[in-house]
């Protein structure tokens, strides 16, 4: 073997497949952060991971597997401060879903077929990060249903979410935030109060 070749071989970082798929979840995790699920590409998650993005597909099968294992064992971090107030939490989701655009939390939220996997992993999540925090707070408030109740605050976000990105209702595509929250807010409120 030439001197060249003995060269590239000691060159060569030795593969090391925990340390590869735990930079390409520290990657992902700021990657789908900083521009939402939608507009993140499995190159530019590779290329901060600083390995090959073919790794994705090896590691987590595609993008949206490599995103579920990166929000998998997430709660909401200490820094973040969710406001589970229903008015505000319904406006904090729709301004994150009209400006970072639709994750597979929030598809699979509205798909009606999941795989049970998927599910699980989806619960898990909602649960940590929303659904504890706005149960504890309306059954802090006496309010009937805390659980169900908080689950059709996330429910209505989704919906509205969604209908907004696809355009189908062309009113509510074209109306701002603001108007929309403020036409939801007598819903909001009962729902939020005892």
């Amino acid at each position: 073997m030439s001197s060249t070749g003995d060269k590239a071989i000691k060159e060569r970082r030795p593969h090391d497949a925990q340390a590869s798929r735990q930079a390409l979840l520290a990657a992902a995790r700021t990657v789908f952060d900083e521009v939402g699920y939608e507009r993140a590409t499995t190159r530019e998650i590779g290329e901060r991971a600083g390995v090959d993005p073919a790794l994705i597909a090896r590691y987590f099968e595609s993008k949206e597997g490599l995103f579920m294992a990166a929000i998998a064992d997430l709660s909401v971090p200490a820094e973040t401060q969710v406001d589970f107030e229903p008015a505000a939490l319904v406006a904090t989701l729709l301004e994150r879903w009209d400006e970072r655009g639709h994750s597979p939390i929030s598809r699979a939220l509205a798909s009606p077929s999941l795989t049970d996997e998927v599910r699980r992993q989806v619960s898990g999540v909602l649960r940590e990060r929303l659904l504890k925090g706005e149960v504890e707070l309306l059954r802090g408030r006496g309010v009937p249903e805390p659980e169900l109740r908080a689950e059709l605050l996330i429910a209505l976000a989704v919906g509205i979410a969604m209908t907004r990105a696809n355009g189908t209702l062309e009113a509510l595509a074209a109306a701002s935030r603001e108007d929309v929250m403020a036409v939801l807010a007598p819903l909001v409120d009962a729902l939020g109060s005892a």
